[in-house]
């Protein structure tokens, strides 16, 4: 009843030994007594990466190989092995590109190598590469003919993430003048956030961000993101970013000054629950995003919009006229882009407030509370980008639907940005997003290296003054410095001029601030 499976054993252990090229194959001698035959490709620390002529590629532990026998030519033993591709147990992997833009998501997923460990049955590995990784992996094994050891075949990657924290730490102080209140110097932990960001399959993704305010947790995000899918590419759903201006899709880290433009303040409406479809287009010199959004947790934490919405439906959709890569001058983009939204009031009302551009500052311009039924959003935008200097402006307007009447309130900013040491700012082309600065050459005294050194002007405008609603009209100019001591710590100092009419605040407000931020 067994001489079919003895046969069939036999069988393949005489191919095994006789099988394949004589002259040009290596071959494993196993304690066993198995004698496997194809190519070694990688014989480094605990495990040796064999290609096997019958069964493939194979992990063999070097505690079960009594003699490597290799049969190639003493120019071909000299060369490394082109196809070892996994570290050896205890080296460094394979280093993984930064994710410049982490908030953001992204056409393809990154390919991440971890460090082949000693066990083979470690299903958590961690390591250092640019941030704490992690990987869930599953051996898959096959026994070893005629003895009681294993070979593993392949290892099946679960999940592969990061862990990681930003944080940025702010102080400041303000001069004040004519009828505005005097407004104290201060310092506030500005943000700070533990995240996750990770794949589990090759088309699934996943992000989750816990922030920290006066000692308690709040939910900054947490969505989950399928890619390639049939028609709409690419579906995220959970505690999203609201594509809604420019300034609001900047990953952590990404935008030039210490906060967004006026304008943005005012209407961006930060992080809400809902679901959002976004391609690719045109090769990737246009994006397209729409998503349909509810409530937040906090709205009113980042941004001035505190309309708790029922529904929001938004668009955006940006291209790039213009796409030179190199040249004398550096790189050439222009980005173009619009975005609408419909705010549908949960509560029946709407309402837009700003801070001058600074955290510490109180809200200076408040349309306080409107009974409307909803807002129309639209916004325009722009950024054009030469080797170190980067020209960017949005413009956009909000119509309130209120009982009686409609009330139009507006805004503007146009921002300049030049690289004193030479960096090019990265850009995401998938969503149409520039990215944050990677310095060429990290600070260090001991090299005489600098790190990265960028100035820039802001002039910004807005207005939440129309018809019987006074909110104030603010205009303010911001100068800003930046200095990057390496991908993961950043100095900021903004200077800020402005300038408050009508509304209950009315004056004038000098504004000193200084940041240290953290990402990693």
């Amino acid at each position: 009843m067994r001489r079919g499976p003895r046969r069939a054993g036999a069988a393949l252990l005489a191919w095994l030994v006789l099988a394949g090229p004589a002259a040009r194959a290596d071959a494993l001698l196993l304690d066993s007594g198995e004698r496997l035959s194809g190519t070694v490709l990688s014989e480094e620390g605990s495990v040796i990466l064999f290609r096997s002529e019958a069964l493939g590629e194979l992990k063999v532990p070097r505690e079960r190989v009594k003699t490597i026998e290799r049969t190639v030519s003493a120019e071909e033993a000299a060369a490394p092995a082109a196809a070892a591709v996994v570290p050896a147990a205890g080296g460094a992997p394979v280093p993984e590109p930064d994710r410049t833009a982490s908030d953001l998501p992204e056409a393809k997923p990154e390919a991440v190598q971890a460090p082949v460990q000693a066990r083979r049955d470690d299903l958590l590995r961690l390591w250092i590469d640019q941030g704490l990784r992690y990987q869930i992996v599953q051996p898959v094994v096959i026994p070893i003919p005629w003895s009681d050891g294993e070979v593993v075949v392949r290892e099946e990657v679960r999940v592969t993430g990061r862990i990681g924290v930003r944080a940025s730490l702010d102080a400041g102080g303000f001069e004040t003048g004519e009828r505005l209140a005097p407004v104290p110097g201060d310092t506030a932990l500005r943000a700070l956030r533990f995240y996750t960001t990770g794949d589990w399959s090759p088309t699934t993704s996943y992000a989750l961000q816990l922030g920290v305010i006066d000692g308690q947790f709040y939910l900054h995000q947490a969505n989950v993101r399928w890619r390639e899918l049939p028609w709409v590419q690419n579906l995220s759903f959970g505690y999203l970013t609201v594509q809604q201006t420019l300034e609001n899709l900047s990953p952590f880290g990404g935008n030039t000054f210490m906060e967004p433009g006026l304008p943005v303040l005012a209407f961006a409406p930060g992080n809400r629950m809902g679901v959002q479809m976004d391609r690719p287009l045109r090769g990737e010199r246009s994006s397209l995003t729409l998503g349909l959004y509810s409530v937040g947790a906090d709205p009113g934490l980042n941004f001035g919009d505190q309309t708790q919405s029922l529904v929001r439906p938004t668009a955006r959709l940006t291209a790039l006229p213009l796409l030179e890569d190199g040249g004398k001058g550096g790189r050439r983009l222009l980005h173009l882009g619009v975005s609408g939204a419909l705010t549908l009031a949960a509560e029946s009302e709407v309402r837009y407030r700003a801070r001058p551009e600074s955290f510490l500052a109180p809200f200076l311009v408040d349309t306080g509370n409107i009974k409307s039924r909803g807002a129309l959003f639209a916004g325009g935008e722009a950024v054009y980008m030469q080797g170190p200097f980067t020209l960017q402006g949005e413009a956009m307007v909000n119509r309130a639907e209120g009982i009686d009447r409609a009330y139009l309130f507006g805004g503007a900013y146009v921002s300049a940005a030049f690289m004193l040491t030479g960096e090019e700012a990265g850009y995401n082309k998938a969503v149409g997003v520039p990215e944050r600065i990677i310095p060429n050459r990290e600070f260090s005294l001991k090299q005489g290296t600098w790190g990265a050194w960028q100035a820039a002007l802001r002039a910004s405008y807005l207005d939440l003054s129309s018809g019987p609603v006074d909110g104030g009209r603010i205009a303010e100019t911001t100068l800003g410095l930046n200095w990057w001591w390496n991908r993961y710590l950043r100095w900021q100092l903004n200077y800020g001029y402005a300038h408050i009419a009508g509304g209950a605040s009315p004056g004038r407000l000098q504004v000193l601030q200084g940041r240290v931020q953290l990402m990693y």
